[in-house]
């Protein structure tokens, strides 16, 4: 049953991975994540492969370790993509990201903290 849906989301993942946005990347890795649990035969091809495009491979491998921080991981893949595929004055990820890194930050230091009030320390 496991092996049935892996495919399933695996294909799933595909089919919809045209589509803008990374929604078929978590689809992909949830049936990857199903097809490696419930065969041996799967993990045996998985490691074949990893050993063999250790570039392209080792960075999903990590993704797929307990504790793997996916989204740091995949902005990181981001970034390496947008470099190899747009000249330097084209990129924009990088840009976007201490754009909003800058908002966030002045949104938090315009925003008082619950519980203090003007940062004042009070005396007894």
């Amino acid at each position: 049953m496991m092996t049935l849906s892996g495919v399933v989301l695996m294909v799933l993942g595909v089919v919809i991975a045209p589509l803008p946005g990374p929604f078929g990347v978590p689809v992909m890795l949830l049936g990857l994540i199903l097809l490696l649990r419930s065969s041996t035969w799967v993990k045996r091809q998985f490691m074949r492969q990893v050993h063999a495009h250790p570039k392209l491979l080792r960075p999903l491998r990590a993704m797929l370790r307990p504790g793997a921080k996916v989204v740091a991981m995949m902005w990181l893949h981001t970034l390496r993509i947008e470099r190899r595929l747009l000249p330097q004055n084209r990129r924009f990820m990088y840009r976007f990201r201490h754009e909003l890194k800058t908002i966030l930050a002045g949104r938090r230091k315009a925003r008082p903290r619950p519980g203090h009030s003007s940062g004042k320390l009070l005396s007894y």
